[in-house]
Protein backbone atom coordinates (compact mmCIF):
# COMPACT_ATOMS: atom_id res chain seq x y z
CA UNK A 1 0.00 0.00 0.00
CA UNK A 2 2.76 2.38 0.69
CA UNK A 3 4.03 1.70 -2.40
CA UNK A 4 1.29 3.08 -4.20
CA UNK A 5 1.09 5.95 -2.38
CA UNK A 6 4.97 6.50 -2.92
CA UNK A 7 4.38 6.29 -6.74
CA UNK A 8 1.30 8.69 -6.83
CA UNK A 9 3.53 10.94 -5.02
CA UNK A 10 6.26 10.84 -7.90
CA UNK A 11 3.62 10.69 -10.87
CA UNK A 12 2.50 14.00 -9.10
CA UNK A 13 5.87 15.48 -9.15
CA UNK A 14 6.88 14.09 -12.33
CA UNK A 15 3.54 15.87 -13.51
CA UNK A 16 4.10 19.39 -11.86
CA UNK A 17 7.02 19.25 -12.96
CA UNK A 18 6.11 19.01 -16.83
CA UNK A 19 3.98 21.85 -16.22
CA UNK A 20 7.05 24.08 -15.12
CA UNK A 21 8.59 23.40 -18.10
CA UNK A 22 5.64 23.95 -20.16
CA UNK A 23 4.93 27.53 -18.17
CA UNK A 24 8.57 28.46 -18.99
CA UNK A 25 8.34 27.39 -22.40
CA UNK A 26 5.48 29.57 -23.06
CA UNK A 27 6.71 32.34 -20.86
CA UNK A 28 9.80 32.28 -23.67
CA UNK A 29 7.72 31.68 -27.04
CA UNK A 30 9.26 28.22 -27.49
CA UNK A 31 8.00 24.83 -27.80
CA UNK A 32 9.40 21.58 -27.23
CA UNK A 33 10.31 21.28 -30.90
CA UNK A 34 12.72 24.23 -30.61
CA UNK A 35 14.80 22.15 -28.08
CA UNK A 36 16.93 19.25 -28.73
CA UNK A 37 16.60 16.16 -26.09
CA UNK A 38 19.85 17.61 -23.92
CA UNK A 39 18.10 21.01 -24.10
CA UNK A 40 14.57 19.55 -22.54
CA UNK A 41 16.62 17.34 -20.18
CA UNK A 42 18.20 20.36 -18.84
CA UNK A 43 14.96 22.03 -18.53
CA UNK A 44 13.30 19.37 -16.98
CA UNK A 45 15.76 19.13 -14.34
CA UNK A 46 16.13 22.50 -13.50
CA UNK A 47 12.27 22.38 -13.01
CA UNK A 48 11.79 18.91 -11.14
CA UNK A 49 14.27 20.84 -8.66
CA UNK A 50 12.30 23.88 -7.92
CA UNK A 51 9.49 22.41 -7.61
CA UNK A 52 10.97 19.84 -5.28
CA UNK A 53 12.25 22.88 -3.28
CA UNK A 54 9.08 23.71 -2.65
Amino acid sequence: MKSNHSNAIDTDTMITALNECYRRLNETGLTVKDLSKEGFTLLFKSAYKAVTAN
